[in-house]
């Protein structure tokens, strides 16, 4: 993919300011503040595409943006206002609608979704799976397997529907790797 133009450099810290600003007083389910989960999201992001990218700043911004349009009162145009339309497109598209996901089911509505998605917004949507994988620990059993079986479905369709580059591969074995971690059962390749 070719380097973005932006009309003004991305200041990371400011869209961090705003990302804890919309997602303050928000909880995880162990008790975090929810701004440490798009930090790692980033993180994670940056350690498996960010740092090769000519793009970097724009899929580390959306990275930790990557939950606002879903989670907060925050619109996609306040987004592309203070962040460029690159960055509030991505976050637009790894944002679920709940409508279309209850209809359809989550696995088979997430699986589809992330089939059509650009690279980009599929390793940010990969490594916020892996980091909702990671931090299950104090979730409902419930909860828990049913993201575990979200997973394995997503993780099944993916690669029979497109074509994934090596980061995404990677990161998708991570996901395998913290299923077996959860699980105990080894997953056959």
């Amino acid at each position: 993919m070719d380097k973005i133009i932006l009309k003004k450099p991305i200041d990371l810290e400011e869209v961090l300011e705003f990302a804890k600003t919309k997602h303050a007083g928000q909880k995880r389910d162990n008790g975090d503040d929810y701004i440490v989960h798009p930090i790692r999201v980033a993180k994670l992001v940056d350690y498996y595409k960010g740092q090769y990218s000519k793009n970097r700043d724009v899929i580390l911004a959306a990275s930790l943006l990557h939950d606002t349009l879903e989670d907060t009162y925050t619109s996609f145009l306040e987004l592309k206002d203070n962040f460029g339309a690159a960055v509030a497109s991505l976050v637009e598209e790894v944002t679920s609608a709940t409508f279309s996901s209850k209809i359809i089911g989550k696995a088979k509505y997430l699986a589809e979704k992330m089939q059509m998605m650009t690279n980009y917004a599929l390793i940010i949507k990969l490594a916020d799976r892996l980091d909702n994988m990671r931090d299950l620990g104090s979730t409902s059993e419930e909860k828990k397997q049913r993201t575990i079986n979200d997973n394995l479905f997503i993780l099944d369709y993916l690669p029979k529907h497109r074509d994934l580059t090596g980061s995404q591969t990677k990161l998708c074995g991570e996901i395998k790797k913290e299923i077996e971690k959860q699980t105990g059962v080894a997953l056959c390749e």
